[in-house]
């Protein structure tokens, strides 16, 4: 069943492209649908809307749940997902400014997800005026505002509900249902209901009635947007589209698919300026002033489209009722159907026409349609399986039948070659004219050649010999010396002195070639000549004065054995075709093997995402390349051609998103921390995504196990990785993904891995061990004690000496804060010394200092050492570089102080610090007198991007931080010391 609907769906596209030709509908002729529904693993096939979070994860909003796409996998969240998932549907769906994803349930309220998966529910026990939601949207102060079926509510940052005043003045009960929400560019808050003269607008704290629409009489509004120019753009029923660019008003009718029933629901703007809008029949765009329309005939999955959303990497996304979604890519290829295999495809500059080859005689297209006149007409039901054009304009045309070759004049007379005039056989494959004026002709049993390109010439036959192994010869190709080589079907080539007729040489497997079934000759290149057999490509090229033939296929990554054609176009990119289809290798790769710098390439494929929806590609066929730098590809049934200046790669990265960890037969959602697996454990699977919704199938992966695997792995197309038996220890996972476009990724989040080891396997135990046994031996309690005196000793020297080394490795990564460590050592002990610690307190709180920054050696240097301001996503990897100090730490179990300083230094009194938001006295006392030790020495330091502040500016900062980033009596004392330093000695 879901095969016969893949094919339905596929003919239904295959439909739209011809409707797009017949009818000149162009727009959506630019663009590749791919659909998917229930079938393919929605939960349903009724949407209700589409988002992408800050990750880069489409969102589905469906009643039977939120449903996240990776462009492989659906992963269906509700309540039989995870129980903290306290909902069954999801009806409205909104990212807010701080990245967390908001679901308005049908009838459970709302929810609000976390960025670090937290989940919090607002229902009507907590203000909201009715659970079921019918749109979100978020005003300038971060509220987020609630549209119900029954009223308004807004959410605040702090999440509590309020319902805003001054509605109730206009409805009574404040008792509307809400259509839409929307914030523009002002601030003002718009509330649509679909009621006529019943558009909100919130704005200086009151709610209006919005009267500002003059051109329709009682307008009933259902949706309202902004474009980039601020102009604003209304959904009025029943099927009007209403720009309002201050007090000038143009309206839309977009009823033009069928005005029954028509409802605008929504209006979006991409980013191109082209305006979509979606209906209850269809979807509609306005592009250059002009609307085209998209409907069920034309393919779409379902008339009745409720969401538009536009993707990082500007596919449209549409949701449809009943259809599931639809997504709309840009197309590099576009399709001329006809039904017909095409096995010749020429331009004819002189005629303006595009002429095919056909299994059922010579198609002529003339710009959107196909063209009648004599030619075709003389070859109707003819198999035709080569067409030329000579300088001089005539049409030279192999027929597969009696016909023979025919010439087409310029001045629409019909001439031809056949048996009876001397040809060995009316099976033509090809036609060269060549520059010396002989016309040669290829035949299924030999070579003929027309001296003079005349009706009444000599024709001159070369037929199978000594010399010629078969003469069933495939195609022709003139080189640059004036000889002629012929391919043949099994004999490889002979090549033919134009001069005197004679074969020069020939050239078969023993020679080098990859086959001897040669289906093109060509020069791309000039000097290069390029031979596509069944079994590889052979390049022929001149090598320090001899001649050397490279051989590709699929061991050295030509994707494919069997190679029909090859063509260049002019960004360097050599195209073929083959029985995989068609497919493009950049010629910078073929130059990397010929230089000995490389001994592979790499193949890019194209397939129906790319707009080639078609059965195939014509097998021993002649694609061409037009006088625009446009390539046309022949296929089974019909043409394909590629725009290299349309044709633009997708040059925006994936995004990579480790999705989860599993442990044996047990999975868990990474939520981002380390991952403890015990000393039982035997299998380790990390699953990971790369997000790009172009393509997504050919996104491809390389992965290391830090601490097990030496280099990153090949590139793979697989979404999973297991290790089995790992010994224990610490590793570290790190993916990148990569494009079909070669556009590679920002690794991943690295991942940590602890597996822990048996007790035997432990330090201490077999200390333990070691201690049992030399207290077994030990003949006095005395002896023992020395031991055990000496140990210590040597223990703390050993501490010392690896604190220093760490204090060096840590003070090496940055040639800006060498010192830094040592320095707030000191300040954290002199405020320590001044509050009344011990000797013992402060010795301990001197390692502490000295090792809290010991986190930033698993940062990259990139980043810690980077002259300018750091970027959000920078900042947040230097913020993890206390949790990585406290992991480092947390083994020396003799001066615990040396983690609670690497951990919380950076949390402040009034609880807005990181990594865990401690407050007041919930953040450790060591952690609070480092925290103003290092923020003292951060100011009184010289930076990549700064000098050291002055002393009042630093105890001006230091007065300002007391009792809101600093606790009160440490910054006391701190201030204290900076009073005492009038000379500001202190600095460095």
């Amino acid at each position: 069943m879901k095969t016969l609907r893949k094919i339905f769906l596929s003919l239904q596209a295959l439909f739209m492209v011809q409707f797009c030709f017949a009818e000149g509908i162009q727009f959506f002729n630019n663009f590749v649908p791919s659909s998917w529904n229930s079938e393919d693993g929605l939960p349903g096939n009724s949407v209700t809307d589409i988002v992408q979070d800050t990750k880069g994860y489409i969102y589905i909003g469906t009643y039977e749940g939120l449903v996240r796409f990776d462009g492989i996998e659906f992963t269906v969240i509700n309540k039989k997902y995870d129980k903290k998932y306290n909902f069954v549907s999801a009806r409205s769906l909104f990212i807010d400014s701080r990245g967390n994803l908001w679901n308005g349930s049908n009838d459970e309220g709302v929810f609000c997800i976390g960025k670090d998966d937290s989940v919090r529910k607002f229902s009507t026990l907590d203000g909201l005026p009715n659970n079921s939601i019918r749109d979100l949207c978020e005003d300038r102060e971060g509220n987020i505002w609630v549209g119900t079926s029954s009223g308004i509510a807004l959410i605040s940052p702090e999440g509590k509900v309020f319902i805003p005043e001054g509605l109730e003045d206009l409805i009574e009960d404040n008792n509307i249902l809400v259509k839409h929400l929307f914030c523009d560019s002002a601030g003002r808050i718009w509330i649509c209901t679909a009621l006529q003269n019943r558009l909100y607008v919130y704005s200086g704290r009151r709610f209006s009635v919005y009267d500002g629409i003059t051109s329709i009489k009682n307008p009933s509004v259902n949706y309202v947007t902004q474009d980039s120019a601020g102009a604003f753009w209304f959904g009025v029923s029943p099927y009007y589209l209403l720009k309002k660019n201050g007090e000038e008003e143009t309206l839309f009718d977009g009823g033009g698919i069928s005005q029954k029933g028509t409802v605008v629901n929504c209006i979006f703007h991409d980013s191109v300026g082209n305006v979509w809008f979606s209906t209850d029949t269809g979807l509609g765009v306005i592009s250059g002033g002009e609307i085209s329309y998209y409907t069920e005939k034309q393919g779409l999955v379902d008339d009745k489209v409720v969401k538009i959303m536009e993707d990082r990497e500007s596919n449209i996304w549409i949701g449809t009722d009943r259809g599931g979604i639809e997504k709309l890519s840009q197309s590099q290829f576009r399709i001329i159907k006809n039904n017909e295999t095409i096995n010749a495809v020429v331009e004819d500059t002189f005629r303006k026409v595009i002429w095919l080859a056909s299994d059922k005689g010579v198609r002529c297209y003339d710009q959107k349609k196909f063209i009648e006149n004599p030619l075709t007409e003389y070859c109707e039901n003819i198999r035709v399986r080569d067409i030329n054009i000579t300088d001089a304009g005539d049409v030279l045309v192999s027929t597969y039948a009696q016909l023979g070759v025919i010439k087409y004049t310029r001045d629409g007379k019909i001439i031809s070659w056949t048996e009876k005039d001397g040809l060995t056989g009316n099976r033509t494959r090809c036609t060269l004219l060549h520059s010396g004026g002989d016309l040669y002709i290829a035949t299924t049993n030999g070579l003929n050649i027309v001296k003079g390109f005349s009706k009444d010439g000599e024709i001159i036959t070369i037929q199978k010999s000594s010399e010629v192994s078969s003469d069933f010869i495939m195609t022709l190709h003139e080189d640059s010396e004036g000889n002629v080589w012929c391919g043949t079907d099994g004999g490889g080539i002979f090549v033919v002195d134009s001069k005197t007729y004679e074969i020069k040489k020939t050239y078969t497997t023993e020679d080098g070639l990859a086959g001897n079934i040669i289906f093109k000759i060509s020069e791309p290149v000039p000097g290069q000549k390029w031979i596509c057999t069944g079994t590889g490509l052979s390049v022929m090229k001149e090598d320090s004065g001899s001649l050397k033939i490279y051989n590709f296929n699929s061991g050295n990554g030509l994707g494919t054995d069997g190679v029909f054609q090859a063509l260049i176009d002019y960004t360097e990119t050599v195209w073929f075709t083959s029985n995989k289809g068609i497919f493009s290798v950049h010629y910078r790769d073929f130059e990397n093997v010929f230089n000995g710098k490389d001994d592979s390439i790499f193949s890019k494929f194209y397939g129906r995402s790319d707009g080639i929806v078609t059965a195939g590609v014509t097998s021993t066929s002649k694609s061409s390349k037009d006088s625009f730098g446009r390539l046309w590809f022949t296929l089974v049934d019909g043409v394909a051609f590629y725009d290299p200046v349309r044709g633009k790669a997708n040059t925006k990265a994936p995004i990579v998103q480790i999705q989860e960890i599993s442990i044996d037969d047990e999975n868990f959602i990474y939520d981002g921390s380390p991952v403890e697996i015990g000393p039982d454990s035997k299998r380790l699977s990390i699953k990971f995504t790369g997000l790009s919704f172009i393509s997504s199938e050919q996104v491809k992966f390389s992965y290391k196990l830090e601490g097990y695997d030496s280099k990153f792995s090949e590139w793979t197309t697989q979404r999973n990785v297991s290790y089995t038996n790992l010994p224990h220890g610490t590793y570290k996972f790190t993916v990148f993904a990569m494009t079909r476009d070669e556009v590679k990724s920002l690794p991943s989040y690295v991942v940590t891995i602890i597996k822990k080891p048996y007790i035997w396997n432990l330090l201490w135990f077999r200390l333990l061990i070691g201690g049992i046994i030399v207290l077994a031996t030990a003949a006095l309690i005395f002896y023992r004690y020395k031991d055990i005196v000496r140990e210590q000793k040597r223990n703390k020297e050993f501490t010392s000496q690896v604190i220093s080394a760490l204090v060096v490795a840590i003070d090496a990564k940055d040639q800006y804060t060498n010192g830094h460590s040592n320095r707030v050592s000191k300040y954290a002990v002199m405020i320590a010394r001044k509050a009344g610690k011990s000797e013992a307190e402060l010795e301990r709180i001197f390692y502490a200092g000295l090792l809290h920054d010991v986190g930033k050696i698993g940062v990259p240097d990139s980043i810690i050492s980077k002259p300018d301001k750091l970027t959000g996503e920078e900042f947040e990897v230097i913020k993890t570089h206390p949790v990585i100090g406290s992991e480092i730490l947390k083994s020396i179990t003799a001066v615990p102080e040396v983690v609670v300083g690497a951990r919380w230094h950076h949390e402040r009194w009034d609880g807005r610090g990181y990594p865990d938001g401690l407050k007041e006295t919930g953040i450790p006392e060591v952690a609070r007198i480092i925290g103003v030790a290092d923020a003292y020495d951060a100011m009184t330091s010289d930076r990549s991007y700064r000098r050291h502040l002055t002393q009042s500016v630093v105890r001006e900062q230091i007065e300002k931080g007391r009792g809101s980033q600093f606790d009160p009596v440490f910054a006391t004392i701190m201030l204290e010391i900076i009073d005492d330093d009038v000379d500001f000695k202190l600095h460095e």
